[in-house]
């Protein structure tokens, strides 16, 4: 068999190189075309961990014939980013869509996270894309069906949102309602990639730019894998001082003896620090939410049963004794329900664990954010039924109950 004129150069290269010595086979190598493979990161590499492949950070990605130019919407490997593209109704004349003071609050809550990062900088970088006017729809689904939510949810979806765009955003819509109730807002999953904001029968329409603010930040931490107990679905916990309670999602947290809403958008946050667990069986009314983290500037709320309905008492300072009770005597060993809920007011005491949410984020959304999952995956991830614990979300007639005891003054 005859070699192949490529085999036989490469064969009197390397007599060549074995003749001459090393210093001649180098002066020749400089004469010849240099070949070198060019070094690709491996598409698994994510240095900052955020679920996007360095390489998609650095330059971008095509998918079904689609460039999606991450680089050039800000995205770094070195620093977490969350990508959102936003969709909204047009409610008569009033726009759904949220102001670019409220977008820039959004930016400023997850820039100020703390978050360690690979460039030394703390913080997740935050891209909420304000794209297209979705047709309006008065209610998103039919009272009763979560199937039809999500189906008048992906129509909208499908005419605005390129499919290449899914392997590195999350998709939300500023809606008017869903099923015909006045919920505020809906995630598809825990976590997930899809969201609702619905406070298009709020007053005034489409909300304040503060519950924006917070339904915005609330229902992202459900696609991000955040519960409203933290460790469980447990609403109304005085111990987790996080937006994804009902308690502070629309006001924002109460720190140095104000609400988010009095003009502090840095309060319309997640737990940044580990809270006490709290045995509703048998409290240490001297600790207060001491024993944990750092909860110095914060003050809480504690929702408790009264004539078969629930009360709520507002507590100035987190980080001193706190009369749980009431009774005026703090003490030990104090049998107290704290966390009562209006649709469900009873006295049923248990065990209040928390979380700090900022070191619980999942940004992949469980693998529908990133290279790694299959389209029929995906869909079948997107078919999943609504989890319980979203079933009843946040909706006006609640908001009101609880917004009449918030704002009452604290002791």
């Amino acid at each position: 068999m005859t070699a192949s004129p490529r085999v036989l150069a490469a064969a009197c290269l390397l007599v060549t190189c074995l003749l001459v010595g090393p210093a001649a086979a180098q002066e020749e190598e400089m004469e010849l075309p240099l070949f070198i493979p060019p070094i690709v990161a491996p598409i698994s590499r994510d240095t900052d961990g955020d679920g996007l492949p360095d390489i998609w950070e650095t330059d971008g990605y095509t998918s079904g014939g689609t460039f999606v130019d991450l680089p050039g919407l800000g995205a770094d490997p070195r620093h977490k980013d969350l990508f959102v593209w936003m969709d909204y109704m047009v409610k008569d004349e009033t726009s759904l869509a949220p102001t670019q003071q409220v977008i820039d609050n959004i930016k400023a809550v997850f820039a100020n996270a703390p978050v360690d990062n690979p460039d030394g900088a703390t913080g997740v970088t935050i891209h909420p894309i304000l794209k297209n006017q979705a047709p309006y729809k008065e209610s998103l689904g039919v009272k009763g069906d979560d199937d039809s939510v999500w189906a008048d949810f992906d129509a909208i979806k499908n005419n605005s949102f390129e499919a290449a765009y899914a392997k590195s955003f999350r998709y939300m819509i500023w809606a008017n309602s869903y099923q015909e109730s006045s919920s505020s807002g809906l995630a598809r999953n825990i976590p997930a990639t899809d969201f609702i904001v619905s406070l298009g029968t709020f007053t005034p329409e489409g909300g304040t730019r503060w519950e924006k603010l917070g339904t915005f930040i609330h229902e992202l931490g459900h696609t991000l894998g955040l519960t409203h107990g933290g460790s469980d679905d447990l609403n109304y916990k005085p111990n987790y001082l996080s937006i994804m309670s009902y308690t502070f999602q629309m006001t924002g947290l109460y720190r140095n003896g104000q609400f988010g809403e009095d003009g502090f958008p840095l309060y319309f946050d997640y737990q940044r620090m580990d809270t006490p667990t709290l045995n509703e069986n048998s409290l240490n009314e001297n600790l207060g939410l001491t024993g944990a983290g750092d909860v110095s500037t914060y003050g809480t709320i504690f929702w408790y049963l009264s004539d078969g309905t629930c009360k709520s008492q507002n507590v100035a300072n987190a980080n001193q004794a706190i009369d749980w009770n009431l009774d005026g005597v703090i003490e030990t060993g104090v049998a107290m329900g704290l966390h009562c809920d209006e649709d469900d007011p009873t006295d049923e005491k248990t065990t209040l664990t928390t979380q700090n949410n900022w070191k619980h984020l999942n940004y992949s959304a469980g693998g529908l954010i990133g290279p790694s999952i299959s389209p029929i995956q995906r869909q079948r991830r997107l078919k999943e039924p609504t989890p319980a614990s979203l079933k009843r979300e946040l909706d006006w007639e609640t908001y009101q109950r609880l917004r009449q005891s918030l704002r009452s003054p604290a002791p």
